[in-house]
This record gives structure tokens, sequence and C-alpha cells, in this order.
């Protein structure tokens, strides 16, 4: 199970993130004491075999640029609860990028089912979950009091990281489904959007590893070995009540 560690730090340094070494460490520890289902072959198998279904397939693309409009409104609002502030820059960024992959899962369904017709209620619902950030005017900060800090802030943002890190491999699996399935003239937009995709994921698993370096440093390294565990326990219980469910979106 370390291999998802392995996995997981390759892409960091593709991207061109420095070492991090206690976060790395956390990582490992986590992994080590709850593996995760989604990094094992068999979840892998499951995908391919649920894709092969056309029908299937078309409806987690469609779930899927729901799931990230949607994520993009919650972290978007998160972000205004971050104290600091070049934390919560970063993760207005990740809004930012998460909104414009609800348009790029809406663009993929209709490349690979040319003649997929979406109905109008789902087509509002879908536009209305791709919110356009912009950069000004400012985004105002609530009161101290709700500003969030040490363990609370980290305690989401490990769930944001294990969350990203599932969709890095949930990513490569959609990437193999969209190319068996794309045809002229589409598939190297297809092959381009789905890279982009996993650059923007391990984007995601940058900031987050970056910031949890920083707390590390910071003296927080202890809480978050645990904390990362217990985190990862519970996103694995999700995961398997979700493929009980055949619901294997991002």
């Amino acid at each position: 199970m370390d291999s998802l560690a392995t996995i997981v730090t390759s892409h960091l340094r593709s991207i061109g993130v420095a070492e991090c070494p206690a976060y790395e460490a956390i990582l490992q520890h986590a992994v080590k004491c709850a593996p995760p289902p989604f990094a094992l072959n068999s979840f892998g198998r499951r995908y391919f075999e649920l894709a092969r279904a056309a029908d299937w397939f078309a409806h987690s693309l469609v779930a899927n640029a729901a799931l990230e409009g949607y994520g993009a409104q919650r972290i978007w609002q998160f972000a205004d609860r971050v104290a600091d502030d070049s934390y919560a820059e970063a993760v207005r960024q990740h809004a930012r990028d998460e909104s414009r992959h609800s348009t790029i899962f809406v663009a993929m369904l209709k490349m690979v089912f040319p003649g997929a017709a979406i109905d109008s209620e789902s087509e509002l619902a879908l536009s209305e979950m791709q919110p356009r950030f912009n950069l000004s005017p400012p985004v105002a900060q609530r009161p101290g009091d709700e500003l969030m800090s040490g363990p609370r802030l980290l305690n989401e943002l490990i769930q944001v990281h294990i969350t990203e890190t599932r969709a890095l491999v949930l990513q490569h699996l959609l990437r193999s489904v969209l190319l068996a399935y794309a045809k002229a003239p589409y598939e190297h937009r297809l092959e381009r959007m789905s890279s982009q995709l996993i650059r923007d994921e391990s984007r995601h698993i940058a900031y987050t590893a970056l910031i949890f370096e920083a707390e590390a440093a910071k003296g927080n390294g202890e809480f978050m070995f645990e904390a990362f565990t217990d985190r990862l326990r519970e996103f694995n219980d999700l995961t398997y009540v979700e493929l009980e469910r055949e619901d294997v979106t991002l």
C-alpha cells in the first residue's frame, strides 16, 4: 500500500514540488495503518467493469460535473473561513479549478457521446453549479470567531487532501476509459482535457501538502499523524458504501 504514497509523491515531483519529508512520512503512516480501498487493484477493476456500460459512464460524467460544481461552491465558502491569508488564497484557487472542471466534464460528455441529450432541468442545474469566481472585489472575511486555524483547520484540509488523492487515482482510471470511448475528431482534445485534470488534482494535493509541511514545522506534526489516519479511516468507510451503491465518482 506504500505504492499510493509513491504515486502521490511522484506526481508532486512531476509538477516541481520540493520534497516534503514530514508530510510524506504522515502519508506513508496513514496508508499503512488505514489502507485505502481506492488504491487497490480491485477498485480499478470494478471501475472498468462498470464503465463498460456506456449508460453508466455517461451518467458518471454528468455526476462528476455536478459534484465538481458543488465542490467549487463549498470550497469557496470554506476559504472565507481560513484565517491565514496565503492558505485562503490557495483554497480559493482550488475552488476556481473545481468550477472549471465542472464545465470540462460536460464538454467530455458531449464529445464522447455526441448524441447524448441532457434534459433542460439537469442542464440548468449543472449551469447553476458552475460558478465563475473572480478575484475582485476582495472576499470579505467573517468575524474572527468564525475563522479557522490550528487543528480545526488542519482537520478540514486533511479531508480535502484525501478527497483529492482519490480524485487523482480516479482521473487515471477515467483517462483510460475516455480514450477507449474516444472517436475522431475528439481524441486529442479529450487527452488534453484529461491531462489538465490530472495536473490540477496534483496541484491540489501539492498545496495542501505544503501547508501540512509548514504546520509540522510549527509543531503540529504529531497531531497530523493521528488526524490523517483517523480521517482516512472515515473516508475509507464512505468509499466502501459508495462501492456497494456502484457510485464510483470523483
